[in-house]
């Protein structure tokens, strides 16, 4: 792959994630990208323009632009929704039309979850499964009935055919509220999905919530984090280093664990303080309340346990902790307040 002027992909500009990892891009200077980004709404695709950034108007679901864009691109990063299989179909079949073309076999970084682990615990139990991103096998077993995995496995296919290298990246729970330049301009959206969500319904019904007994374990690592990663990764492959792909190319973000029961008592805490809940006690979800909440899921009380074995194999270079992510639900929930007031 060329060392300069590397044409590059971006699915998610407006995301979380996917924002984050744009902001990280636009400040790389070597090598010197050439970016294309999928964007719905026209107002932010003009913002993004302003930041030197080439945009398509479209959705996940426009798969013959997507098809198209992704067949001129040497990296493309999907970022912004880890089931919509018709989408990744789409950009598989771009980087095989630009395999056909140049011969070189171009690099997806596809966005899956560790919910792709998660088992159905329901807040009862911990477990004592923990999954290793260096053992093959062990990844090799996981179900197609698990969330994100029939998306995943059409990624690992494509690798395995030889017309893409693809690299699988595994956030856990992310955490931090997202800052920099696209989110002063209105561009993308700077929360995570669990914590707020979990915040969210604690805030509705004045007493923090957890799933059964919030007995269950998940790993977390701040959003900073999670787009280091990103970087160690595109560094790695276009400095030409040999790092695992396809089957071997799992790289999770976990930077320690917590389970859902202190998570929720430190939303209780800070309600409490706030005056937004009479004790800092969380209690369980009834059955009503996750199909209020939560669309009757129960997801958020399932175990999910891993290590970051091969990520930090590579260099990535985790620095917040769980302290950290505990310490960052009250100003979580500051920001859900000013938005309300």
């Amino acid at each position: 792959m060329p060392s300069d002027n590397v044409s590059v992909l971006l699915l998610g500009a407006t995301g979380y994630i996917g924002g984050s990892v744009l902001a990280r891009l636009l400040v790389n200077a070597k090598p010197l990208f050439d970016i294309t980004v999928l964007v719905r709404d026209v107002s932010k695709a003009e913002k993004l323009k302003s930041f030197g950034v080439k945009t398509v108007l479209g959705s996940l679901d426009d798969t013959d632009k997507i098809r198209d864009v992704a067949s001129h691109a040497d990296i493309v990063l999907e970022c912004a929704d880890a089931d919509h299989i018709e989408s990744t179909k789409a950009v598989l079949a771009g980087l095989k039309r630009r395999f056909e073309v140049t011969g070189k076999a171009p690099m997806l970084i596809h966005t899956s979850g560790t919910g792709v682990l998660t088992d159905d615990a329901a807040g009862m139990h911990d477990t004592d499964i923990v999954y290793n991103d260096c053992d093959v096998e062990q990844l090799s077993n996981i179900p197609r009935t698990q969330p994100h995995r029939e998306v995943d496995l059409a990624v690992l296919a494509a690798d395995q055919e030889g017309y893409v290298k693809t690299y699988l990246v595994l956030p856990s729970t992310i955490y931090g509220l997202a800052t920099g330049p696209f989110v002063d301009a209105g561009i993308m959206n700077p929360q995570s999905q669990q914590i707020p969500a979990l915040i969210m319904a604690s805030m509705d019904r004045r007493r923090a919530g957890m799933v059964g007994e919030g007995k269950n374990i998940w790993p977390n690592v701040h959003i900073d984090d999670v787009v280091h990663l990103y970087e160690v990764l595109w560094n790695n492959v276009l400095s030409r280093e040999e790092i695992g792909h396809g089957t071997e190319g799992y790289y999770f973000a976990e930077n320690g664990e917590h389970k859902l029961y202190d998570v929720a008592r430190r939303i209780g805490a800070v309600l409490k303080d706030l005056s937004l809940a009479d004790t800092d006690e969380p209690s369980t979800f009834s059955q009503e309340e996750l199909d209020k909440y939560f669309a009757g899921s129960d997801s958020l009380g399932s175990n999910s346990r891993c290590r970051a074995e091969r990520s930090r194999a590579v260099g990535w270079k985790p620095k917040k902790k769980t302290e950290d992510m505990l310490a960052s639900i009250n100003p979580e929930i500051q920001y859900m307040l000013s938005r309300a007031g």
